[in-house]
């Protein structure tokens, strides 16, 4: 992945040589900015501030964690393991697009992959500070997940 992000950025410095000439204009001396020797990625999602945190399933027997919403990122806990979904968009050939709607109360995206054309959905709403709703797409029914 970093190799075609390489070649990504050489192939586009390369064009803007190429298609940009310099100017004749000899008081124009203007200095230009450097570009970073590590671009940062846009981030893929923007979960809003009331869905951020961990967020699972608890009973009187057991505890399981299953998604965590950071400022930029959207993880799936999997077996005690950590499924950065920005990490699996950016290691998935051709990438993918996402799309977002988020309110007050509600938090809902979907990924299409490029590659296959897969798209994956996901839905929340906000029940309280404590508890929200997550949709099983499979079954199309509603569970209620608390913050950890």
């Amino acid at each position: 992945m970093k190799k075609q992000l390489f070649l990504a950025l050489l192939l586009t410095s390369t064009l803007l040589t190429v298609n940009c000439s310099s100017s004749n204009n000899d008081d124009d001396n203007t200095p230009t900015t450097p570009q970073p020797s590590n671009p940062q990625l846009t981030p893929y999602f923007h979960p809003p501030v009331w869905i951020q945190g961990t967020w699972g399933v608890s009973n009187s027997t057991t505890a399981q964690k299953i998604y965590k919403f950071t400022t930029e990122d959207f993880v799936m806990l999997v077996t005690g393991t950590e499924q950065s979904m920005t990490g699996i968009i950016n290691s998935t050939p051709k990438g993918a697009s996402t799309s977002e709607i988020i309110s007050d109360n509600e938090y809902k995206f979907s990924i299409n992959y490029k590659a296959t054309g897969t798209v994956q959905s996901f839905e929340f709403k906000k029940i309280s500070a404590t508890q929200i709703q997550w949709k099983d797409n499979v079954s199309n029914t509603w569970n209620t997940l608390i913050k950890f």
